[in-house]
């Protein structure tokens, strides 16, 4: 049932694109920096603003309550846009039906067959793997060398979401992985600004046709193997092989294909970015860093860390959730609307595209003391509990909210106190970091960072809490 829309107010913006002459500068222009552009519109409209591109509506907010609005208390007024399913210009091309780019009863089956794998509990297991992993991945690391940082953690973590939830083995595979996955970024996200139609062989199509069929090869194999065998090895993807509908149908290969590729690519960039901001957090923060490190030697006096662990190392939690808020992954969500609602007294008609810019919200003044300041104290439990509501989403919320964003986060504190009791990461000579924002918000250009080695050095606590 339509809501009746009965508003005084009106969304502020840009005036409208009305034809394709004004459209293509425009796009040109914000090409070059998403982020920076939005984040200006948002300076000069306020909070909540609207892009009328040839009739199409975006609306854009960084405001809190509409946040909650639309993601959790009317999150049945809305739906995954076609950014997400469209099966040209969205994700869907390449992910087909899996839980990004699916909708209604289709993909709330899918998340009930996916979300045991993920529970509490099952991935308490992983975190033995996520440490051996991690601890045989920088074996070779070189005192003095640079590398680049983003294809390092890249490729670590899509072993560890291998290896947890298919259990696979995928180094021989990692670097046809990754620079697939990169290349369906790439295309995902300037296709939307691309004038060319799907079928025009442009150096960008060829290259998302090659990554669909490398990557297709590879978990089709995967699948095929797994039915060979027979064999339930108690993993995701024995859980989805074997699972029955109502009707006692049994998922087919290319809706387990969907669910594999989508896991793959959600389950390991995220935690990779998290990771890459911050190493470059850190690099800028050397008493932040020193602090980190105080914790590290004092807790782990140079073991590798367990989960147990883990509750011993909240100042490690810190840092990374500070680097999440100024950085987060996911930097925006959307939603279209699938009726006409209200939502802060601005009317949302049937068919409009709301967009959480979260990286805004994150860093919003009137939310934020000292917004671009990278302070992990925020976090700190005697101050956790007084951060704004709705004002902190790095996985969203709602019944949509990231499905891996435990694996994600127990992923994360477990390979920085790994990495970080080893290893300071200093950024290259001359190196000036940029953001891109894809699917994900990546580091431009791959991060190289220069790897020196550490020596574990045990304080006691007097000395570790004046340092502190």
């Amino acid at each position: 049932m339509n809501t009746p829309i009965t508003t005084h107010k009106t969304l502020p913006g840009p005036a409208p694109i009305k034809n394709i002459f004004q459209m293509l500068p425009w796009l040109g222009e914000i090409r070059k920096n998403p982020l920076t552009n939005l984040m200006s519109l948002h300076d000069q409209f306020g909070d909540t603003f609207l892009l009328n591109i040839m009739g199409d509506r975006q609306i854009w907010t960084t405001n809190p309550h509409f946040a909650r609005e639309m993601l959790v208390k009317q999150a049945a007024n809305f739906q995954k846009d076609a950014g997400y399913t469209h099966e040209h210009k969205g994700l869907a091309r390449f992910l087909g039906q899996g839980l990004l780019t699916s909708n209604g009863d289709f993909w709330k089956r899918q998340r009930k067959l996916v979300a045991p794998a993920l529970h509490t509990k099952r991935i308490e297991a992983y975190a033995q793997t996520m440490v051996d992993y991690t601890h045989d991945h920088i074996q070779d690391w070189q005192h003095g060398e640079t590398r680049s940082i983003s294809q390092e953690m890249s490729s670590l973590t899509m072993r560890i979401v291998a290896r947890t939830l298919f259990n696979l083995e995928v180094a021989d595979s990692v670097q046809m992985i990754y620079q697939a996955m990169d290349d369906l970024q790439d295309y995902a996200v300037n296709v939307q600004f691309s004038p060319f139609p799907a079928w025009l062989p442009t150096p960008m199509e060829l290259r998302a046709r090659r990554a669909t069929h490398d990557l297709a090869e590879f978990v089709y194999g995967t699948i095929h193997e797994r039915r060979a065998s027979g064999e339930d090895k108690g993993d995701l993807l024995s859980m989805l092989l074997l699972a029955e509908d109502d009707e006692g149908n049994r998922m087919t290969d290319k809706q387990a294909h969907d669910e594999i590729l989508t896991m793959l690519l959600a389950g390991h960039d995220t935690t990779a970015n998290t990771l890459n901001w911050t190493w470059y957090l850190l690099a800028q923060h050397p008493e932040i860093e020193t602090t980190l490190h105080i914790e590290l030697d004092n807790v782990l006096q140079g073991n590798l860390p367990t989960l147990a662990d883990l509750r011993r190392l909240p100042y490690t939690l810190q840092v990374i959730k500070e680097a999440v808020r100024l950085y987060p992954p996911a930097y925006s969500v959307s939603r279209e609307a699938i009726e006409d609602t209200v939502i802060n007294g601005y009317a949302i008609s049937k068919g409009s595209v709301c967009n959480l810019l979260i990286y805004g919200l994150h860093r919003d003044k009137t939310l934020w003391h000292d917004a671009d300041v990278f302070r992990p104290e925020r976090f700190a439990p005697e101050n956790e509990a007084d951060l704004p509501e709705n004002a902190y989403l790095p996985f969203g919320n709602g019944p949509r909210i990231c499905i891996g964003n435990s694996f994600a986060m127990m992923e994360a504190h477990l390979l920085l106190a790994t990495i970080a009791q080893g290893y300071e990461l200093s950024l290259a000579p001359g190196q000036s970091v940029e953001m891109q924002p894809l699917i994900t918000l990546n580091p431009k250009g791959g991060l190289p960072m220069t790897i020196q080695r550490r020596q574990t050095q045990l304080m006691s606590e007097p000395a570790a809490m004046m340092l502190a």
